[in-house]
């Protein structure tokens, strides 16, 4: 991989493990994504993917965004474990290919991952991070799938009649997407105080369930600020 990198001029980083016998994260960009990053470094988006090579590593990927709102790759990165040091190692490697101290991001958008979070703000400590709405809204809507049963599924081998069950399923669908539009009006608020008018009505609407309530109070509306509008 490296003789590829450097073929086609990439610029890389390696480090490898204390024994100094097996690299273990490797970074990698292109010279015009450099440019780029120090033309648009004002937003970054930054996630993982899994299970793309055979060596199971995973593979960080940073985006920036241009003034006209379109996309570049920033760079890559393939990381041994997703610790907090292996995504300091990494964003240490993106900052030092800024020009100036001037050029920070103003913005990074990373998915809950505490870890990865916690690496933007020893880094990029005058930066504000933010959470991936879509990321969040697909959490949700799973949770929501599998707590918010108005009919929850019968045992196995459990004699059902089919037209019960498939109007039983209609109707959790029906609960799913009144729980879902509730969520979206709460994280879209505008100002502070339509939030806490939206909460309540998302909470009134999820009553029948107490402990999907639970679930995003204490692991996500406690990140608030980090993505809801207001």
């Amino acid at each position: 991989m490296i003789s590829k990198l450097v073929e086609h001029k990439y610029v890389y980083y390696t480090r490898c493990n204390s024994e100094e016998t097996t690299l273990e994260d490797i970074f990698f960009t292109h010279p015009e994504s450099i440019k780029l990053l120090n033309t648009f470094p004002t937003v970054l988006v930054m996630d993982s993917t899994y299970k793309t090579n055979n060596y199971q590593m995973l593979l960080f990927e940073i985006v920036g965004c241009t003034s006209t709102k379109m996309t570049y790759s920033v760079g890559f990165a393939f990381l041994h474990f997703e610790l907090e040091d292996n995504f300091t190692w990494t964003l240490t490697m993106v900052k030092g290919l800024l020009s100036s101290k001037d050029n920070m991001p103003k913005v990074i958008v990373t998915d809950r991952d505490g870890a990865l979070m916690n690496a933007a703000g020893t880094v990029f400590p005058e930066t504000y991070t933010m959470l991936c709405f879509f990321h969040i809204g697909k959490n949700i809507r799973a949770k929501c799938i599998t707590d918010c049963k108005v009919h929850p599924k019968p045992p196995k081998g459990a004699i059902v009649d089919k037209k019960e069950l498939k109007k039983n399923k209609v109707k959790n669908r029906e609960v799913v997407e009144k729980v879902v539009i509730a969520w979206r009006e709460l994280v879209e608020s505008p100002t502070e105080e339509s939030y806490a008018s939206n909460l309540l009505k998302f909470k009134e609407v999820c009553m029948p369930f107490p402990e999907f309530i639970a679930y995003v109070e204490t692991t996500v509306l406690n990140l608030k600020e980090k993505f809801v509008r207001a």
